[in-house]
């Protein structure tokens, strides 16, 4: 016989009415609802933030080379249903009433941007499309410097002839390598294949973008990827902005962090909820024992009661979820300035994986004992059958849940990180248990409501156990989405602050550094300093000549034939980190080194040791690697993939940039600039912070929304935890009261019990939440780790008033029942 095949037959009329199975139903059907909201809110706030970022490449995925795109590639975008267009940029002099100008020329073909929005004023009114053949858009600093009136002036280009139509206000896909720019100057793209200027020797680039849903960008990326000629690229958010790499990695992060305590929260009230169900359910299966049904079909008859109960709440829950994360974004899908798009069929998936995997893995354990009821228990109540330990059962729930959070969290970092800090929790928690029982042991048979309230803590040891951990947990994880929420965010907040750099100055010659740093100084701006760069292409690693074919991974392809401006300074950046060997002081800066940043020293398997050989301006430069560095690249400050030290500088054709902050009131100081340094360009980074910027709150508000459901999660591990001890708690009182004891000195030594239980889970959970949440900020976050007073008082002082008013409560409604009708339930 299967063993969920039972003997005897199933009452579902009946088994509803089992206020344990209700529990274990609520508690299944709320977790699911919260986990399930999390997921689809979350989805839907990622995809979000994702579209976001691509908005600053103007499409999903953007294909880079120095030939123009093959009709073959354009054809399969077509079969696969994706949006594309063609741009071209290349460098060209441009002349307009009698002035020539070093400009970036950009041809574009509608419907560019596909992701993301162009900005055109023009005197009839702002436009949000390519230029039509014949007309072109130019940059502000473009049209000053060349003292052009748009709507009447014409420029020169090559062969072409083009009005000046309107000013480029916003353009998507700015971005990319700041080293690189020049005014802009935007023309149609047939008209650039007539300006005669797509000779041979061009520096041009081709651009083909392209836009789809998800599926179909990957298909399009696998079959392109082997069909890259060298020198081409494959551009996506991933690998093309690492400064909104960064921002949107942090986003995903704390969005998956905020999921996983509701998820947590979920399981730790399934396991309370189970003992809640199993105890009662004892009386049951030994009567069952009784009638001679084996201990295998016991389990397989409430297995199956469970199971299908588990199965209802699941799919109820994974409704209500959908349902409830709609209603939210209704709610709030405003406050992040743009349509949420539409979810996909993961979380509904992740939901029911959950549910059931949950179920199993917190119940499962608890269950087990059930099929080990002896018959004789009809007759005396206190056999019961042998359980696993606490420890194990909480050991072996935390286990499935982690298995769980590796699949859905897709960041092994993470998981790994929230791995340690529940087994550190588990541990500490079980173990002050331990402790706890040990110190109360002697006021079992001591008088006193104080008293009574501190020995009931030690009556029930396995109780108070399980009622720590999971008032331990509970308090834990929602101080550490606090922490999160809070201190980590704002920590991430701050690491843009409002003046951070705004605009670059690139291409400024040795002999006008002095002059430059004077303006500045006498108008006050503030600024990172002058750096030197030079242009290099990576020659050997190790001595061994570097070659694409090497690598497996595209993005290590790519940065293997990609050219860098190489840095070069005596100090190392204030927002970089060594994280393998040492930086250059002192007298070393005088020896040949280099300083590789960790991404790409992981990418192409740079180690320190490792000497590098670069090409620069054909002259062969070659030294160690002495340290690997974390780069911030959501600053804004002037950084580099590869810094030498100061002695490698020497000889080299090196240009000078800078890093500014002008405010409203300063932006005449960019004319200024262009004015004095005429070979040197400004260039106007504010779209990509200020998209940083909204990245930034966006995720934070995420966060907040989050929280709430994991609020939600919390207060039902409060319920369940105070309920799994009902029983125990109900006989205690009619006994009490049968023996005289008032109702005032009862309550009050449940105040006590549950204050103390409070008490100890608030103390360990603030200073857990507390070194988890140091840890979180500095090792999965890069971002300074501060602890709030607020962690304390909210987990010492919240989490004795909440646990202790819930146990009051719950006690509050027993004290009312007869004794009479508790006993001769019995």
């Amino acid at each position: 016989m299967s063993l969920l095949t039972p003997a005897v037959p199933v009452n579902w009329r009946a088994a509803w009415r089992e206020p344990g199975l209700r529990l274990l139903f609520a508690a299944v059907l709320i977790a699911v609802s919260a986990l399930s909201s999390v997921a689809f809110f979350a989805d839907r706030v990622e995809r979000a933030l994702v579209l976001q970022g691509a908005a600053l490449m103007a499409a999903d995925l953007v294909v880079v080379q120095g030939a123009p795109i093959p009709q073959v590639w354009r054809d399969k975008a077509t079969s696969l249903g994706l949006q594309q267009a063609r741009s071209v940029t290349f460098p060209s002099v441009v002349l307009a009433n009698e002035r020539p100008l070093l400009v970036q020329v950009k041809g574009v073909e509608s419907p560019y941007p596909l992701r993301g929005r162009l900005q055109i004023d023009t005197p009839g009114g702002d436009l949000d499309g390519p230029p039509a053949a014949g007309a072109a858009w130019l940059e502000g600093r473009l049209r000053d410097r060349l003292g052009i009136t748009i709507g009447s002036d014409t420029l020169q280009l090559g062969e072409l002839r083009l009005r000046a139509a309107g000013v480029l206000v916003d353009e998507p896909d700015r971005g990319g390598n700041l080293f690189q720019l020049a005014p802009r100057l935007m023309v149609n793209y047939a008209d650039v294949q007539r300006s005669g200027l797509l000779g041979p020797g061009s520096r041009v680039r081709h651009r083909l973008l392209l836009a789809g849903d998800s599926e179909h960008i990957a298909a399009m990326r696998s079959w392109l990827e082997p069909q890259l000629p060298p020198g081409s690229e494959l551009a996506d958010l991933e690998n093309a902005r690492p400064e909104l790499r960064t921002a949107l990695e942090r986003a995903r992060r704390f969005l998956s962090l905020a999921a996983l305590c509701a998820s947590l929260l979920a399981g730790v009230a399934m396991l309370l909820a189970a003992r809640r169900y199993v105890d009662r359910a004892f009386d049951g299966a030994a009567v069952l024992r009784t009638l001679g049904m084996s201990s295998r079909a016991v389990l397989g008859w409430h297995l199956r009661r469970l199971l299908v109960a588990v199965v209802v709440a699941t799919l109820a829950g994974s409704l209500i979820g959908l349902l409830g994360q709609q209603a939210l974004v209704a709610l709030l899908g405003d406050w992040f300035g743009t349509t949420l798009p539409q979810p996909g069929v993961r979380p509904l998936f992740v939901g029911l994986a959950f549910g059931v995997c949950l179920a199993v893995g917190f119940v499962m354990p608890t269950l087990a004992s059930i099929g080990r009821v002896p018959p004789l228990r009809v007759l005396r109540r206190e056999l019961a059958p042998a359980g696993l330990a606490t420890w194990l059962v909480w050991l072996l729930a935390v286990a499935v849940f982690l298995g769980l959070m590796a699949w859905q969290v897709r960041d092994a970092r993470l998981a790994v990180a929230m791995a340690l800090a529940l087994l550190a929790t588990l541990l500490v928690l079980m173990g002050a248990g331990r402790l706890l029982l040990r110190l109360l042991a002697p006021l079992r048979r001591t008088g006193g409501s104080a008293a009574l309230g501190l020995a009931a803590l030690a009556r029930y040891p396995q109780l108070t156990l399980l009622q720590l951990g999971g008032f331990g947990l509970g308090i834990t994880l929602l101080l550490l989405l606090a922490v999160v929420r809070v201190d980590i965010v704002d920590a991430w907040r701050s690491s843009l602050p409002a003046q951070a750099p705004n605009h670059f100055v690139i291409n400024l010659q040795p002999d006008e550094r002095e002059r430059f740093a004077a303006i500045l100084r006498e108008r006050g701006v503030p600024n990172s300093g002058l750096h030197a760069t030079v242009r290099a292409r990576l020659l050997a690693i190790g001595g061994r000549t570097v070659n694409a074919d090497d690598y497996a991974d595209q993005r290590a392809r790519r940065l293997a034939t990609r050219d860098y401006s190489l840095g070069f300074g005596a100090e190392m950046q204030a927002d970089n980190r060594v994280q393998a060997g040492r930086w250059w002081d002192g007298a070393e800066a005088m020896a040949p080194a280099f300083s590789v940043e960790q991404g790409l020293a992981e990418n192409l398997g740079i180690g320190v040791g490792d000497t590098l050989t670069f090409d620069i301006a054909g002259q062969q430069v070659t030294a160690p690697v002495t340290s690997l560095r974390s780069v911030a690249w959501d600053s804004f400050n002037v950084n580099f993939f590869v810094v030498g030290s100061p002695a490698l500088l020497e000889g080299l054709p090196a240009t000078y940039l800078s890093s500014l902050y002008l405010d409203d009131t300063s932006e005449r100081l960019t004319l200024t600039l262009a004015e004095a340094f005429p070979a040197a360009s400004v260039l106007d980074v504010r779209p990509i912070l200020e998209q940083v910027r909204a990245i930034m709150e966006r995720g934070a508000l995420a966060v907040e929304m989050v929280f709430l459901f994991t609020l939600v999660a919390a207060a039902l591990v409060t319920a369940a935890a105070a309920e799994v001890s009902r029983d125990e708690r109900a006989r205690e009182v009619a006994v009490m009261r049968t023996l005289g004891m008032s109702r005032r000195r009862l309550l009050g030594a449940v105040l006590i019990e549950f204050g103390v239980l409070g008490l100890v889970s608030g103390v360990l959970a603030a200073a857990l939440a507390a070194i988890t949440g140091y840890l979180v900020a500095t090792e999965l976050f890069d971002l300074p780790g501060r602890i709030a007073a607020a962690v304390w008082w909210l987990g010492v002082g919240g989490g004795t008033l909440v646990v202790a008013l819930v146990g009051w409560l719950a006690t509050r409604r027993l004290v009312g029942i007869p004794p009479i009708q508790v006993l001769n339930s019995e």
